[in-house]
Parts: C-alpha cells; sequence; structure tokens
C-alpha cells in the first residue's frame, strides 16, 4: 500500500469539516428523537446509497475474510459505540464541550498505533498532547448555578474517543489488506447497525430508538449522509497516511464546529470564553502533533 501523507492529510482536513457539521445537524436534530433513534436513522439511511456504489465502483473480488472481520468489529467500536457515546455526549454536554473534548483522539490513537502498528511519532506530539489536555480541562469548568450541562456526563466524549480510536487502528489493519475504503465503510456501516439493533433492546426505554416517520428522518437522515461522506474521507486518510498525523488533523474538527455553533445554534448554545480558549488549545495541540507534515 502506498503511502502518500500529502494526500492523506488533505482528505483528513475534509473529514474535520464533515465531523463539525454533522455534529451540528444532531443538535438541531435532538428535539424530535433521542441519540439511538438519530444513530440508527442515520446508518439506515446511508447503507442503501453505500451498497449502489460499492457495486458500481468497486471490485467485489478484492473482498477478504480477514479484512471484512476487521471492518466488522470496526462496526461496533466506531458507528455503534463511538457514535452512541458522542450522540449522548452532544446531547447532554452541547456540541461545543462534547466535541473538543473528543478531540485527545489522536493522542489515544497514537498511542494505540506506537504500540501495535509500530509506528514511531515524533517527540511533537507529546508537546501537542499538553496543548490537548490543557484544552479539553477548559471545557469542564463550570460557572456557580449553570444548569444547562452535568459534569457526570463527560465520560461519554471520553468513552467515544477509545471506541473510535480502537476503531481506528482496526480498519488501518483491514486497509493494509484490502485497499478499498468504499467497502470498507460499507461492511463497517452495516456491522454498526446490526450491533446497535442488538444492543438497543437491553436500553432503558426512553434510550431505545423510535423509527416512527417524523422529522427526525430528515435531520438524522441528513446526518448519517453527511457523517458517511466523512468517514469515508476518514478512511481514505488512514489507508494512505501515518495514524499519528492523520487524525491530530481530523481533530481540528472542533474550531469548525464552534463556528457553525455560534452562528447557527445561538438560542442552545453557550459559548463561553473557556471553551473559546480551550477549543484553540486543543486544535493547536492538534496541529502540532501534525506539524512534521506542514
Amino acid at each position: 500500500m502506498m503511502i502518500d501523507q500529502t494526500t492523506a492529510c488533505i482528505f483528513a482536513f475534509c473529514a474535520a469539516i464533515g465531523a463539525a457539521t454533522f455534529s451540528i445537524i444532531i443538535r438541531m436534530g435532538q428535539r424530535y428523537a433521542n441519540a439511538t433513534s438519530g444513530v440508527v436513522i442515520g446508518l439506515i439511511v446511508s447503507v442503501p446509497f453505500l451498497l449502489i456504489l460499492v457495486l458500481l465502483f468497486s471490485d467485489l473480488r478484492l473482498i477478504n475474510r480477514t479484512a471484512v472481520l476487521c471492518f466488522f468489529v470496526s462496526g461496533l467500536l466506531g458507528p455503534c459505540l463511538g457514535r452512541l457515546f458522542i450522540f449522548y455526549g452532544i446531547h447532554h454536554l452541547g456540541v461545543s464541550r462534547a466535541v473538543p473534548l473528543k478531540s485527545i483522539q489522536p493522542l489515544v490513537a497514537a498511542i494505540m498505533a506506537y504500540m501495535i502498528l509500530g509506528e514511531r511519532p515524533g517527540p511533537l506530539i507529546w508537546m501537542g498532547t499538553l496543548m490537548i489536555v490543557g484544552g479539553c480541562a477548559l471545557f469542564s469548568i463550570k460557572k456557580s448555578g449553570d444548569i444547562s450541562w452535568n459534569r457526570r456526563y463527560i465520560w461519554l466524549p471520553m468513552a467515544a474517543v477509545f471506541s473510535f480510536a480502537a476503531g481506528a487502528i482496526v480498519r488501518k489493519i483491514g486497509l493494509g489488506i484490502l485497499f478499498s475504503p468504499l467497502i470498507g465503510v460499507t461492511i463497517t456501516t452495516i456491522s454498526g447497525l446490526i450491533f446497535i439493533l442488538s444492543f438497543s433492546f437491553a436500553l432503558p426505554k426512553n434510550y431505545r430508538p423510535n423509527l416512527t416517520w417524523g422529522k427526525a428522518w430528515y435531520y438524522y437522515g441528513i446526518c448519517g449522509l453527511v457523517n458517511t461522506g466523512t468517514f469515508i474521507l476518514s478512511f481514505h486518510a488512514v489507508m494512505r497516511g501515518d495514524i499519528s498525523i492523520t487524525q491530530p488533523i481530523a481533530s481540528t474538527s472542533p474550531f469548525f464546529a464552534l463556528i457553525l455553533s455560534h452562528l447557527l445554534l445561538r438560542d442552545i448554545e453557550k459559548v463561553t470564553m473557556p471553551i473559546v480558549i480551550g477549543t484553540f488549545l486543543t486544535v493547536g495541540g492538534a496541529l502540532l502533533v501534525s506539524w512534521k507534515f506542514f
């Protein structure tokens, strides 16, 4: 597999913009359905489009059992657990807190890549880590009397971090065997849908998916398509470059999420000075981690 860090970083940057956009749509649609419904609707809408694309543009003879297993496990970690955690994180904490907290993902992914894939990121990663951790700490600052969010829900985006980071490692292994991001995304998405429908029966009643037709299908359907496009971009980035480079660049999504939430969610999102400072620290740390590309 050919490594092209420049192209990989372009894909990662586009994925960051897509991730920010989909997080805003989640927040806008939350009044119509719970987070689990949002994940399931998004996956249901995405699967037919992916299958059509695979049939039109992919060589099915490339499919390998080991790669399929990797993408199937990735579906459990990413579209299922990761998306559930980040959806509920956004619902309970808001876009401007949950999305930047998820930005510690490049650190976790880099450590996993170091231990599992043998990647050897440079010392700038550890310098950037201090900025990322400092930025994340600012998001947990809560003013006295502020009841718009609860600190006990901070674990949700952190759990998403570990799920998505582990998923990226498994996808990297799968893409090393099967060089087709489109097939990989399709298998991962179908796997995620199967797992989340299986898990939904164990969830409390108010957390189970409600697939009754309504406005939620418009919001979360669009959200699913945007996230699928982001997923494809992310697959291309991971396939073409090192995780220790592409993941930090993809983590700049909080910068775009902050701008979009200020423009579109003024009535339900409170963007405070600590959040602004924390966002720039987190994004700055992510860029420092990927400094060798620039």
